[in-house]
């Protein structure tokens, strides 16, 4: 009796294998022209900086570049303002990724309550990000001028005392962080309400019955729960996040005395405007492979791969 069931169950199991072979196949398939593409567009610039890295290709001096091998990368590992630039920028990362995790967080646990009005105020939170970083960089800057600002009035008006925030170096780098947090929380809001919002209930249904805390509902069912989709929210900002450059640029130029000098700076600044085109290729690898780095260490430490695997064999 025992075999004879067996044999409907392997069939059952193979034909779910075979159904889920095809729909890796199918969307393969529907991913290749778009991969084709990327590829074409995107391979052949890397290919060319990585050979124009190994030269001292700079339009200016006029004249063809000459191959000087590994000399620009040996040449990065001695300049301390590229390093000062890496250091900011990955102190910028973590204060603006780290605090729009948290908001995104609380705001989500806040808007799912489903209280009257809580659709249109969550409209308007999601202006900020729709909003283009070059105008966002304008009107913040216009702001936050030391004695015409808004911020600064405002300041004044409940009897704090006015700031400089990016006309001096002790507050510029917290000022270019704020305004990124203010710009970037609603789009991780955005995923990490959505995942809030398809919870399971039995589990809530299951906890309340037990007599758990809202605290304790959140940390040991709520935050468990959504950890797959704040890994992934957490990975495309800390991405984008290295990425800045518009409204920092905007806002500071990289100053003052290079309080604000991300990498992205730094890169327009050796490429564009001294057009030392072989070293600033050679500069944008080695911070290409320290992202990399990061985003492996991350995905490690995070359990992100094991959640991919997981959801594959399911």
């Amino acid at each position: 009796m025992s075999i004879t069931r067996s044999i409907p169950t392997m069939g059952v199991a193979s034909a779910d294998k075979a159904r889920r072979a095809g729909e890796r196949r199918t969307g393969h398939l529907l991913l290749a022209p778009a991969f084709v593409l990327m590829n074409v567009v995107g391979f052949f610039p890397m290919v060319y900086s990585l050979y124009i890295s190994l030269t001292d290709y700079n339009p200016t001096h006029g004249g063809a570049s000459r191959f000087v091998g590994l000399k620009n990368y040996a040449s990065a590992l001695f300049d301390l303002q590229f390093w000062h630039a890496i250091g900011l920028t990955c102190v910028f990362v973590t204060l603006s990724v780290v605090s729009s995790l948290v908001l995104a967080v609380l705001m989500s646990l806040l808007f799912n309550l489903r209280y009257p009005g809580f659709i249109v105020m969550r409209t308007i939170i999601l202006v900020p990000m729709l909003i283009t970083p070059i105008a966002v960089g304008i009107v913040w800057r216009v702001m936050m001028m030391p004695d015409l600002g808004v911020l600064n009035y405002l300041l004044t008006a409940i009897g704090l005392q006015p700031q400089l925030w990016t006309s001096s170096a002790s507050t510029a780098l917290i000022s270019i962080v704020l305004v990124d947090i203010w710009q970037w929380t609603p789009f991780m809001f955005l995923i990490v309400f959505a995942g809030i919002s398809s919870l399971p209930r039995s589990p809530f249904e299951a906890a309340a019955i037990d007599g758990a805390g809202p605290i304790r509902v959140f940390f040991s069912i709520t935050l468990p729960l959504l950890r797959p989709v704040i890994v992934i929210a957490t990975l495309l900002r800390i991405v984008d996040a290295f990425r800045t450059y518009d409204t920092t640029f905007i806002m500071t130029r990289g100053g003052p005395d290079f309080a604000t000098d991300l990498v992205s700076i730094y890169l327009q600044r050796v490429n564009f405007r001294f057009f030392d085109l072989g070293y600033g290729s050679a500069l944008s690898w080695i911070t290409l492979l320290i992202i990399t780095t990061i985003i492996v260490i991350f995905t490690k430490l995070s359990g992100f791969t094991r959640l991919v695997s997981e959801k594959e064999d399911r």
